[in-house]
């Protein structure tokens, strides 16, 4: 006898949907409404194979969308290889695989990343509607590497009774942590002494730079929302990180009522974009005219790339990273500060000074260069 499984979540929890999915060894979709998006899980004989926003009827276009928040794409390559697969017709993951931008391993292994996120987020939440539609679902994965329901149901639970532990130390992903503490100060943190969750903790220090936010930390460390948040907690308990504006909300003045200000960042951003380049130009113009004027004619040094034709980030940043494969080319690694590439011999360097190197987000993990553009 078939169950019809549709409803509201507030009148049937996820736990008693997802007790009759197992129980009934079901295959097909299950998709819950929210009232800001909609989430599936893919289910074969009651077993989880792939979760991830259901805004589309392609589950390819959420792997991409999660390639680009973990690091592993920019957001232009993703643009390009959505346009070839609506031109080719060919999946997102063929292309992936046939450029060579993306391993089969890695692929797998998001995809494992993104269907974890979106249980951990069925599982929070307490109100929408569900539907569940009993369709053929195709797949390559293993049976014995896909996780039952009920088995999923169990550690849920248990990892909600943990998440209400720590989820008031990190409240937003919208914080800014910054460190105050060392490494050995972190491992002292951890609760445990298994060596995944060390990992985890010193995977998430890494990244804290008090510039990224806890959302991008979660993205950038590839362990999920939940490991990520329980090892900021941890060590913001331990007193290795705080919040980056503590000091700066700690010395406001308090008892004066705050007037509005016209904005002036934006302001500033604005000339500054519209004046620097030109700026720029004039100075080259000024010292190649004044050279021209003092030897006869115009000097033979090449202006900068990056000063004439790539003030984009894009270009910059494409840039800087060629610089790196040379770094690595020639010494056998890649070097521990933006900073020591101004070392190099190459003219277009000279036009990037350490601070402006600084802005960048560079960090070398698994012998992978994750670098990341400043954000405007």
């Amino acid at each position: 006898m078939s169950v019809a499984l549709h409803g509201n979540l507030r009148d049937f929890g996820i736990a008693e949907v997802f007790q009759l999915i197992g129980q009934q060894r079901k295959t097909g979709t299950l998709v819950v409404v929210g009232e800001e998006d909609s989430i599936f899980l893919a289910f074969d004989e009651g077993r989880v194979v792939r979760g991830g926003p259901a805004g589309s009827r392609l589950e390819r276009e959420p792997l991409g969308t999660q390639l680009v928040r973990s690091g592993y794409l920019t957001r232009e390559q993703l643009d390009d290889l959505q346009l070839e697969s609506e031109r080719s017709a060919r999946p997102l993951s063929d292309l992936l695989l046939a450029t060579g931008l993306i391993e089969a391993g890695t692929l797998a292994e998001v995809q494992h990343l993104l269907t974890k996120e979106t249980v951990f987020d069925v599982m929070r939440r307490k109100s929408g509607d569900f539907n569940f539609t009993a369709e053929q679902i195709s797949h390559d994965t293993k049976s014995e590497n896909l996780l039952g329901a009920e088995q999923i149901l169990m550690d849920g639970l248990r990892i909600l009774d943990e998440w209400q532990m720590f989820a008031e130390v990190v409240p937003s992903e919208e914080l800014v942590f910054r460190r105050v503490g060392n490494l050995a100060a972190a491992r002292a943190a951890t609760k445990t002494d298994a060596e995944a969750r060390l990992g985890h903790t010193e995977k998430v220090l890494q990244l804290v730079d008090g510039r990224m936010n806890v959302r991008r930390i979660i993205d950038l460390s590839r362990i999920g929302t939940f490991e990520a948040t329980r090892a900021l907690a941890e060590l913001r308990q331990a007193g290795v990180v705080e919040v980056a504006d503590a000091r700066s909300r700690r010395g406001t003045r308090r008892g004066r009522p705050r007037r509005n200000r016209a904005p002036v960042l934006p302001m500033l951003r604005t000339a500054l974009a519209t004046l620097l380049p030109i700026g720029v130009l004039g100075v080259f113009a000024v010292t190649t005219l004044g050279q021209a004027n003092a030897t006869g004619g115009l000097v033979g040094s090449a202006i900068p790339v990056r000063a004439v034709d790539h003030f984009g980030s894009r270009y910059e940043t494409e840039l800087i990273r060629n610089q790196l494969e040379v770094y690595f080319f020639q010494t056998g690694r890649y070097p521990d500060q933006l900073e020591e590439l101004k070392g190099r011999d190459s003219d277009w360097l000279d036009s990037l000074t350490p601070s402006r190197l600084a802005d960048y987000y560079y960090v070398v993990r698994d012998e992978e260069v994750v670098l990341l553009a400043p954000v405007d």
